[in-house]
Parts: C-alpha cells; structure tokens; sequence
C-alpha cells in the first residue's frame, strides 16, 4: 500500500482514562488498514516516542514514507528521533479550523475556498495562482510560518497523494467511541475483533475480484474516464511526446494517449492499485486472545504485580460527547415546531398561529 500513515490519539473514558495512540493507512482499495495502536498514559514526548519506536519495529525502515498528524510538536520530536528520513505532513482540516478561529473567519469566506484550493493543486503555478488569492496578509504570512511544505501538495517533499487529513484516524476513533468507555482489556478485545471481521471480510473480496485493479477505486475510477477520454483527440509529436487538444492537463490525459496507441491503461497503474497487492494485505490472520486459563506465562512474569495506575477521580458525572477543535462548527438545534435555532420542540415556547386547516379540523 502507499507510504502515508496518519497517526493520532484520542482519550479513553474508562476509570483510569489513558490515551489511545493509533497509526492508520488507507490500502489499495481505500479501506482504512489499521497499523498499529497502544495506550499510554499522556501525549507526551516519551510516550509519542515509545509508539513511533514500537511503530518502526512493525513497519520497517520505509522509503519515501509520509507521516500526516496534527501539529503536536510531540510527534513532531518523535519522528525526528525514530523517522528521521520520513516527511511530516499536517493535517489541513485542522489547520484550516485554526485560520477560521485565529482569524475569525466565516463558514464560506472566500479565502478558506481558496486555501482548499492551494492544498489540493499538484502544480506550483496553479498553487501560486490560488494562494496568492487570499487576499489577507496576516492570513499569508500564518501560512508561511506553518510551512508550506508541510500542508500544500505542491510543495511536499514527499508523496502523500491525496491524504490531506487525519480523517481516517479520527474514523477508528469514532468506531471505538462506545468501546473507549471499557477497561482497557475489553477494549484491546473490541479493537482484535474488529480486525479480524475487517480482515476476514475483505480477504474474501480480494478472492473473489477477478479484474487486475481494485475494484472499487481502481476498476471504478478507470471506467469513467475510459470514458471521457475516449472523446478526446490525440496528435503525435514524436516517438515519445503527444499532445492531447481537449480537456484540461490531468490524467484523463495519459488514458486518452493509451488508447491512442491500444495500450492497456491497467498495466500502467501502480502497483499499490493491484489486486494481489490488496489481496497480501490481508493475507496474515487475527486470531482472537485465547482464554487467560491457557496462557503460557514465563516463571520470572509470575510473581509480578502490575497495579493500577493512579489517577484522580473527578467529581461529577464523565464526559462522553468530544470536545470540538478549535475552530470547529457547532451543530445548532433547530425547533421542528417552529423553525428557530436554539432549542427542540419539546422545549418550544414559542407562538405558532393557528393555520386555516388546524382550524377546521378542530371544527
């Protein structure tokens, strides 16, 4: 699968709260593949470091690998220490939820469009032509100060393809939001059967897909622009060059010119796009943890006591609804008795006329 992880953590809810540290990937048929997890204590640098170094240890030394996180410089420091080569990327969505809060900018203010416009160019010229659009300096020199390098795809050292966000991180999370409130060894149980029900499932679609890409985004995405491109015309300029007259510069391009020359576009896809990439995925088994009763325990782990951490229990009933990022949208209530936001129905004080049909019908 392609070299971009997105890694994150989220805090448990059980008694002794914790953090869940998780490292997320998106395999050739853009399912979430999860990597590696673990649970600490706090997001700090030792522990960011302790799960980059037990991250390393599974995934190997990986050439031209992307890491995208948020802008915790404790991640920052740990993948200096144990990913020296990697590229750190940033997530956008938080990035841009800061410009809105720092700045104090508004759901459809024209320079947030432009700044997804910027993140998403692949060219420089068409990133320039976008960026130097925001027509706010303090916005500029914000950007700037970030790194372009660090949100912009035009100026990544690396490839991160079209991750921009930690979406995928934030989905496991949201997966586990209920089994975040148990103990943590129901949890790790929760997290194994989930993986061994995603495995096992796509295991045996990978199986049974005959084609030579994945289906759903490699035969898919193929399909439709097979399509397009089959109305595009096609004029050599020599044994290596050809200019494609219709469309814009994308790759409907490179499709139209396969079809030019009767060249099959599925030999020319990555490999990472491929069915037995996809399918050696999926090819190890989760088992699930046998009964404590059949443990093989060493002699010298026996006479160990391993004793709960100590924490502070707070007074009040514990939070169960996340807090929300800085520069995040509220979800506002909307009455469905009378259309004001602010509160539900059953709540509504407010004076709603009687209409022409409730009056006969009260009749």
């Amino acid at each position: 699968m392609r070299p971009v992880i997105a890694v994150d953590a989220t805090y448990l809810k059980c008694k002794y709260k914790g953090v869940l540290f998780v490292a997320t990937a998106f395999d050739g048929n853009r399912n979430i593949y999860l990597i590696a997890f673990g649970i600490g204590d706090l997001e700090t640098n030792a522990m960011w470091e302790w799960f980059l170094t037990k991250l390393h240890y599974a995934i190997g030394d990986c050439a031209n690998l992307v890491v995208i996180s948020d802008r915790n410089v404790s991640i920052q420091n740990g993948l200096k220490k144990v990913f020296p080569g990697a590229t750190h990327g940033i997530c956008c969505y938080h990035l841009k939820g800061n410009m809105k809060a720092s700045f104090r900018l508004k759901q459809r203010d024209p320079i947030l469009g432009y700044f997804v416009r910027a993140v998403k160019s692949y060219r420089l010229g068409e990133f320039n032509r976008h960026f130097f659009m925001i027509n706010n300096d303090r916005v500029q020199t914000y950007l700037v100060r970030v790194g372009l390098q660090k949100w912009s795809r035009a100026h990544c050292d690396g490839r991160r393809y079209n991750v921009m966000t930690t979406n995928i991180v934030e989905s496991i999370n949201s997966v586990l939001r209920f089994a975040r409130m148990l103990p943590v060894v129901h949890l790790i149980d929760k997290i194994t059967n989930m993986l061994l029900y995603w495995f096992s499932q796509r295991r045996d679609l990978a199986r049974k897909c005959q084609s030579t890409l994945c289906p759903d985004l490699g035969e898919q995405k193929l399909r439709k622009r097979l399509d397009a491109a089959s109305r595009m015309n096609v004029v050599k300029i020599n044994d290596g060059e050809y200019n494609v007259l219709d469309g814009d510069m994308n790759g409907l391009h490179a499709i139209a010119v396969c079809r030019h020359l009767k060249l099959n576009p599925d030999s020319l896809a990555s490999s990472y796009y491929t069915r037995a990439t996809w399918a050696a995925a999926y090819a190890e088994s989760i088992y699930p943890v046998p009964p404590q009763g059949t443990w093989v325990i060493p002699d010298h782990l026996h006479n160990i006591k391993i004793l709960p951490p100590l924490s502070k229990v707070m007074l009040g009933r514990r939070k169960t609804q996340r807090i929300p990022s800085k520069g995040e949208d509220r979800r506002e209530n909307k009455c469905s008795r009378c259309g004001v936001k602010g509160h539900y129905r059953n709540t509504c004080k407010q004076y709603v006329p009687v209409t022409n049909k409730q009056q006969v019908a009260y009749r």
